[in-house]
């Protein structure tokens, strides 16, 4: 339990720090820029053998997923970018466990898809392009992959 606190804890602080200055262990799989300069990035970390995913809004707040637990992410994204709309749906959350604040991630879909991060900064809000899901959906299977892998 306390080796979550601190992956997570690790994750936190190297999606807060410049991309110059990351740790060892983080690959950024993908990279989206907002309308408003913000930013919007999917990775996953290694420490002592466990890989973990990650996400994360503007180097500001993020969350993370375990092996097991990022089978629920997938779940949100699949359902989230089959929605169409002229307006924000809500889908779905997720609640980052063993960790000394649990992050929570709310989902919505609609003209984009919302993502929306309560980590211990504060909150913040990322709309991710229709031009980007299929950018994106290609990095949800590579850390799907990469995360299977590790399972053996």
């Amino acid at each position: 339990m306390k080796r979550h606190i601190l992956i997570s804890a690790v994750l936190a602080v190297s999606l807060l720090i410049s991309a110059h200055a990351r740790a060892d262990g983080l690959t950024t799989v993908g990279h989206y820029n907002g309308t408003d300069g913000s930013f919007f990035e999917i990775a996953t970390y290694l420490e002592d053998g466990e890989t973990v995913g990650v996400m994360g809004i503007s180097h500001k707040v993020s969350v993370a997923f375990s092996k097991n637990e990022w089978h629920s992410f997938v779940e949100l994204w699949r359902r989230a970018e089959s929605v169409q709309s002229n307006s924000f749906q809500f889908v779905g959350t997720y609640k980052e466990t063993n960790t000394t604040y649990n992050s929570l991630l709310t989902v919505a879909a609609g003209p984009g898809v919302q993502f929306t991060i309560n980590d211990s900064p504060g909150t913040l809000v990322f709309v991710l392009s229709p031009n980007d899901y299929a950018s994106f959906d290609a990095a949800v299977g590579t850390i799907s992959a990469t995360l299977a892998a590790s399972l053996k």
